[in-house]
């Protein structure tokens, strides 16, 4: 049942806003920002902790990850109120208390209707994801587990690599143990809490920045942060990539922080401590996914860029226009000079590294073509009608929100000031979107598109981060078009002709509550019954399902994986088909495999062994590739192959045919067509 996952979720829920909300607190952040800005700075702790364990030999656990948060803790704590400076800190507060609640209550209210559609989507507490990614993700998790070793160069490790971003992984071990639950639950846990409680926190202090909206826009925002095609709805339907949906869950945040920096002048009265926060919040979301935390800097890249261009010239340019008495021009430009204040040259420097450090990591960014296969599939029309209107990869879009996209557009391009901001928010992804989904190939689209890999489905994900935002600032448009409707309609009533001094008039704040909260439960109920919505999530459900030709594991394989305890020893090792979904008997089997993904790097000899292995009776070089002194065992799994992979393209051939009848293998257990054999060869 589902309710033997909530130890998993609370373990998370804590896991994520604990560690980053006492140390932000510390930091002399308001309590709802640190909060809601908590989960990229736990990722950040937790990534810290595990480096200190390697750094001092010891298993990562929860030990580590308390012990990282105590002295993040105390070392902000020594700031803020052990030093005149810190003691000066005005505190960082984008977010009030009262519209966290709002926040809070709308996305209340959105979970009631739209948790059933994601327990739908995952089919069953026990269930995995049968995607291609999900074989190195299960053993990664269980590396750590086994090992206590869980930076991401370990993690790296595993590929036989350098370095993989983990903190996904990390999290997830670290709820299976906690939790008591089994690795499918805790799986389930970390990604309901990711896309239905990191998600929604994340995009509040976001829009809160870039919006600012009201009570109504603020409950109606609950519903509509999960009603987007694009995240987290397309990798789930198209594949289970967690570190990025992580990523992309916490990257709002991250991106919130960089344009209040940029749009706030008070904040530099504090720099050491934005640069901090900013700093460790993208080394959370950058170890869970690099990709998402550029996302994350594009989308506030023209914001910055925008507000250093009017800085150069309202500040810095008009006092070096100013006239002067002095008849020297050398004295002229000499005393423009001196007379620019220090804050605004201050401001200058910070934005400018802000926009040159955001473009020199997204050019450096992209990878090589080989890494980055993604084709063109639509039109620049369709790609930017798409990007604008809330869609993606040609999903169905819910008219509500091409509605209210529309509108948000359209109060962005009449609108001043703030009103601009959501456009100016959108150019980065949307340029990023376009060029991966409908640019041709060419090295400036690598430049764009390439550090997601240029794969459609993930700059789509990470389209969502702009295009909510985008359709709050749209109802908000909605809420004060009615208010000043409605100010009107009283003056004329009351025989007035002009508007009040103050404006129309808001509502009170009992009444817009009692509106808000009925709008967003309209809403909620709209997008979790609309047909094409609940079929969305059907069709997502397809990479939970355990057909009888599951692509990564069938219902016979999890049997076998359950029987291997029983039949393998401890110290066994098991050779198995990576690419037949084998590498899996490491996480579900509790045993040691010879290949625990399909594109682990090999060895000369490994590769020989995987051409020749029918053979080992009779080839000695076979036998001197495996470990000796260990039992050894081949696992002979369903002849389906990931991806339709071709066992003649992996070079897996020496594996085909083994029987009973081959010398050197003796028939230990069978299920179905999985038989389990001894290595008796060696």
């Amino acid at each position: 049942m589902w309710t033997d996952v909530i130890p998993g979720v609370a373990v998370a829920l804590a896991m994520f806003v604990v560690p980053g909300a006492s140390v932000l607190l510390c930091c002399r952040v308001s309590w709802p920002t640190a909060l809601v800005a908590a989960p990229p700075m736990s990722l950040a702790l937790l990534a810290v902790s595990t480096l200190l364990a390697a750094l001092l030999g010891s298993d990562w656990g929860l030990v580590w990850l308390i012990g990282t948060t105590v002295l993040g803790i105390g070392i902000c704590a020594l700031w803020s109120w052990a030093t005149p400076w810190g003691r000066r800190i005005p505190r960082w507060s984008p977010l009030s208390a009262a519209a966290a609640g709002q926040y809070l209550v709308g996305q209340v209210i959105a979970l009631v209707f739209l948790v059933p559609l994601y327990l739908t989507a995952f089919v069953e507490p026990t269930t995995i994801a049968q995607r291609y990614d999900n074989a190195f993700h299960l053993n990664a998790i269980e590396a750590i587990i086994r090992t206590g070793e869980a930076t991401p160069f370990d993690t790296g490790q595993l590929l036989r690599g350098s370095v993989y971003p983990n903190s996904w992984h990390t999290a997830a071990a670290l709820v299976q143990e906690l939790s008591g639950i089994g690795l499918a639950q805790s799986v389930h846990a970390l990604a309901l809490v990711t896309v239905l409680g990191v998600w929604p926190l994340s995009m509040w202090l976001l829009v809160e920045v870039l919006v600012r909206p009201g009570a109504i826009a603020r409950l109606v925002t609950g519903p509509l942060s999960l009603a987007f095609a694009g995240f987290p709805l397309v990798l789930l339907d198209w594949g289970l990539v967690y570190p990025t949906i992580l990523a992309l869950a916490a990257a709002p945040a991250l991106a919130a922080a960089v344009i209040h920096l940029a749009i706030d002048h008070e904040l530099l009265a504090a720099p050491v401590r934005i640069a901090a926060i900013i700093g460790a919040m993208g080394i959370g979301v950058g170890i869970a996914h690099p990709g998402a935390a550029l996302a994350a800097l594009i989308l506030a890249l023209p914001i910055a860029l925008l507000t250093l261009v009017r800085h150069l010239d309202r500040s810095v340019l008009r006092s070096l226009r100013r006239p002067t008495s002095s008849t020297s021009r050398h004295a002229s430009s000499g005393s423009s000079l001196r007379s620019i204040p220090a804050g605004d040259l201050a401001r200058t420097a910070v934005l400018a590294v802000v926009v040159a450090g955001i473009v020199a990591v997204w050019a450096t960014m992209a990878p090589t073509t080989d890494t980055a296969p993604w084709t063109a599939f639509q039109s620049t029309p369709q790609a930017l009608g798409e990007a604008f209107l809330g869609g993606a990869m040609g999903r169905y879009t819910l008219p509500v929100i091409v509605v209210l996209s529309a509108l948000g557009l359209l109060g962005a391009l009449l609108g001043r000031g703030r009103d601009r901001l959501v456009l100016l928010a959108m150019l980065g992804p949307v340029a990023v979107y376009w060029a991966s989904s409908a640019a041709q190939d060419a090295t400036w689209r690598n430049l764009l598109s390439g550090f997601l890999y240029r794969d459609n489905y993930r700059t789509a994900a990470a389209l969502t981060l702009a295009a909510v935002p985008l359709v709050v600032a749209g109802a908000e448009l909605i809420v004060r078009g009615l208010r000043r409707a409605h100010a009107a309609w009283r003056a004329r009533r009351d025989g007035d002709e002009a508007t009040p001094a103050g404006g129309p008039a808001k509502l009170p704040a009992a009444a817009a509550l009692v509106v808000g909260v009925l709008a967003s439960t309209a809403l909620s109920w709209h997008i979790s019954s609309d047909p094409q919505v609940r079929e969305r999530f059907t069709d997502a459900a397809d990479a939970y399902r355990t057909w009888e030709i599951a692509d990564l594991v069938s219902g016979t394989e999890f049997e076998m994986f359950e029987d291997l305890p029983e039949h393998v020893p401890e110290d066994g090792y098991v050779v198995t088909d990576p690419w037949e979904g084998g590498g899996l008997a490491y996480a579900l089997g509790d045993r040691e495999v010879s290949r625990i993904y399909m594109t682990v790097k090999r060895t000369d000899e490994e590769a020989y062994l995987d051409r020749h292995f029918a053979d080992i009776a009779s080839d000695p070089r076979i036998c001197d590739t495996l470990p000796e002194d260990r039992p050894l065992y081949y696992l002979d799994l369903e002849e389906h192959r990931l991806g339709g992979n071709e066992i003649e393209d992996s070079g897996y051939l020496g594996f085909a045919g083994i029987t009973e009848d081959t010398p050197g293998f003796e028939l230990v257990h069978e299920l179905g067509d999985t038989r389990l054999y001894e290595i008796t060869a060696c």
